[in-house]
Parts: structure tokens; sequence; C-alpha cells
């Protein structure tokens, strides 16, 4: 009887864990490699949402790519800022989303290069920096004719603009591909005169796989619940952000 007692014990703190994903996307999520951990308002606000529900969240961190496929198949239950798309749909339940951002999608060149392209039919003539499973607007991500080059993340990015494998690569978050720039001391760089322009909702994906999927509408509740008493807006301000739009 004790024995059944303990593993039930067990299986109930089992239970009330969430295992969510992170990967450094500042400014809402910074990673400090020296102390294996994160902060950003995108922490705090799953944080006190799980908690008004009676879960904890342990946290991972992964490449993105690694994180949608952990995602996919039912390994981690959560990842912040997951973009929504009709693809994902099949297996992710979108948690919000807490607001909407103004992220237009812009495309790194080398200094000098910016008025070669001012026109989204200009990107042809180049080879275009991508990251691997990241969705940026559905003409390009279908567009089969850009030659795309594959990267892992923001910094495998730098690192080949600055070898040359590719002078322009397409950017959802400006902040994180300058912060990996800046670390590699490379400023020889701009922005291309022609942008798509795109509002996205900032959305928490969540694995239709997952094991607490019977917690999406409760945890989900708690978010918006949070957004209307201000609590999301006040994560982000004690960071300095600029909150979603509502």
């Amino acid at each position: 009887m004790l024995i059944s007692c303990f593993f039930s014990g067990l299986l109930w703190a089992e239970a009330q864990v969430l295992y969510a994903d992170y990967r450094h996307r500042p400014p809402e999520m910074v990673r400090v490699i020296e102390a294996n951990t994160f902060y950003g308002p995108l922490r705090d606000i799953l944080e006190e949402a799980a908690r008004k529900i009676g879960y904890t969240i342990s946290w991972r961190f992964a490449p993105f790519p690694r994180s949608l496929e952990d995602l996919k198949n039912g390994r981690i239950d959560i990842i912040p800022r997951t973009i929504k798309t009709k693809e994902r749909e099949s297996y992710v339940l979108y948690l919000g989303p807490i607001g909407y951002q103004q992220k237009d999608i812009h495309f790194l060149v080398t200094k000098g290069m910016e008025s070669s392209i001012n026109s989204y039919d200009d990107l042809y003539q180049f080879r275009v920096g991508v990251k691997r499973r990241t969705a940026y607007f559905p003409k390009f991500d279908k567009d089969e004719r850009i030659r795309k080059v594959i990267a892992l993340d923001d910094n495998n990015m730098a690192e080949m603009i600055i070898k040359n494998r590719f002078s322009v690569m397409i950017i959802l978050d400006t902040d994180a591909i300058e912060s990996a720039l800046t670390k590699l001391d490379y400023s020889n760089y701009a922005y291309a005169n022609y942008k798509y322009v795109q509002k996205i909702g900032n959305y928490y994906g969540m694995s239709k796989k997952s094991i607490n999927t019977d917690k999406f509408e409760l945890l989900n509740s708690a978010i918006k619940e949070m957004i209307v008493e201000g609590r999301v807006t006040y994560f982000y301000e004690k960071y300095n952000i600029d909150a979603p739009l509502k």
C-alpha cells in the first residue's frame, strides 16, 4: 500500500510539470550561458499562468528546429513565440496570443547593397540566408525559385554572412541577429530598401501530443486573464520592452 501511494505521488508530481523550451531571442528571451538559464517577459508570463493552474515549468535550451520537432512528437509541451502557420496547425495548439506585434520581414545585406533589393523580385538575383524551419511569410516560404542557404540559428547565420556564404539574409527578429553580429564584432551590414510588412500574433505553441492537452483550456484562460489584468504589459515593462498590442 505504501509503495502504491509512493508511486501515485510520483505520478502526481510528474503531472504538475510542463516542459518548455527556450532559445536566445532578445529582448523577449535572453539566454545567460554561464548560468544555463534565461530571462525575459515570455518566461515570466508562462510561469505565472502555469502557477495559476497549479503547474510549474521545467525549461530546456534548444535550437528552434529541434524544439519544433520535439513539440510535433510530444516530447515537450510548450514553445514560446510560435508563429501560427497552416502547416503547424496539425500538431500545435496555440495559447494566446498575448498580443500582436509589428514584425516586418527585413533583408539584411552587406553595406552598400541597400538599393539592390527594392522589390520582392530582386531577391531572385541573390543567394538568401534563411533559418531552418522558420516561417517568414507565405510567398517567400513556398518560393522554390529563390536560392535559399539554410542556417541553424542566428549565430550560424551571422558566421555565414561574414564568410560570404551569401550577401543577403531574411530577418524576422532584427534584435536577435544584430546581437549575434555584435558578438562577432561585425558591423558591415545594412537593411535593403525592400521589406515585407506584417503584424503577427505572439503565441505559445502547445503540442497536440502533450500528455497535458487536457489543461490547454485552463492555461489559455489563465493567459487571457493576465492580458485583461495588465500582467502581460507589466512583465514587458519590467524589462523596458514595448508590450504587444492588444
